[in-house]
C-alpha cells in the first residue's frame, strides 16, 4: 500500500496565527481529484471562542461561494473513569468535579464517562462528580485519561468553539455533499474572529483520490 502520505494530500488552510487578530477564512481546495475532505483545526491556548462555517464556491478564487451544510464534527475529549455512582449521568449535561473540573458528557459507561469541553482543571481522585442537569453524583476514579481522543458532535452548519486550551476540531466533508449539480467543486473553512488572542491554525487532509499518481494531483488549482 506504500507510505500513507502516499494516499494523502495535506494543504495548509491556515498557518499558525492569533485567531483574535480578526476572521481567519482558509484557502480555498478542489475537490475536483478527490472524493472527501477532512479539516483540522488546532488551538493551543484558550483564545476564546470563534464560530466555524465552511463554504463551498465553483473555482478556488471563490467564484458563486455559498454556504456549505454540515451537521457534525469531532473535538477533542477525555475519559474520567468513576465508581459509587448514585442516580444516573445523562448525555449532554456538564458534569463538574469537586476541585473545579468540568466537562460535557458524549457517553456514558458503567464505570466512566466520555467529555468533552474539558477545562484546565484536572480531575481529582477521590472527588465528587456532580452532574449539572441529573444531580446524579460519583466518585472519581483516577484523573482524567485518554486526552488524545476526539468525540462527536452534532451541529447545524456552525459550531462555536469553547474558551478551553489545547484543543482539536475536525470536520468530514464528502464532495457530494457540495452543489455539484450547479458546478460547485471547491471547499473552504471559515474561523471566525476569536473573542480573546489564541493561536490557532487549520489544516486540509484530501483523501480518496479519483486517480492513483505520486505524488498526489494538486488541490489548490482548478
Amino acid at each position: 500500500m506504500g507510505k500513507l502520505i502516499q494516499r494523502l494530500h495535506l494543504v495548509p488552510a491556515v498557518w499558525p496565527v492569533d485567531f483574535n487578530t480578526g476572521a481567519n477564512p482558509g484557502d480555498y481546495v478542489s475537490m475536483k481529484n478527490y472524493k472527501h475532505l477532512t479539516v483540522v483545526i488546532m488551538e493551543n491556548t484558550a483564545g476564546g471562542t470563534a464560530a466555524v462555517t465552511m463554504k463551498q464556491a465553483s473555482d478556488v478564487a471563490g467564484t458563486g461561494e455559498k454556504a456549505l451544510s454540515f451537521t457534525e464534527y469531532w473535538m477533542t475529549g477525555a475519559k474520567w473513569k468513576f465508581t459509587s455512582l448514585s442516580g444516573a449521568f445523562s448525555v449532554g449535561e456538564t458534569v463538574t468535579g469537586a476541585g473545579g473540573a468540568s466537562g460535557v458528557v458524549s457517553e456514558i459507561g458503567a464505570d466512566y464517562l466520555l467529555v468533552y469541553t474539558v477545562n484546565a482543571t484536572a480531575v481529582v481522585d477521590g472527588e465528587t462528580l456532580t452532574g449539572g442537569t441529573s444531580g446524579a453524583t460519583a466518585t472519581a476514579d483516577g484523573a482524567g485519561i485518554n486526552e488524545d481522543i476526539l468525540l462527536r458532535c452534532t451541529c447545524s452548519d456552525t459550531f462555536t468553539t469553547p474558551a478551553v486550551a489545547t484543543r482539536m476540531y475536525v470536520i468530514e466533508i464528502e464532495a457530494s455533499q457540495l452543489d455539484v449539480s450547479g458546478g460547485f467543486d471547491c471547499v473552504r473553512v471559515n474561523v471566525a474572529q476569536a473573542t480573546v488572542a489564541g493561536i490557532g491554525s487549520v489544516l486540509y487532509i484530501l483523501s480518496e483520490p479519483r486517480y492513483a499518481g505520486v505524488p498526489e494531483e494538486t488541490a489548490i488549482y482548478d
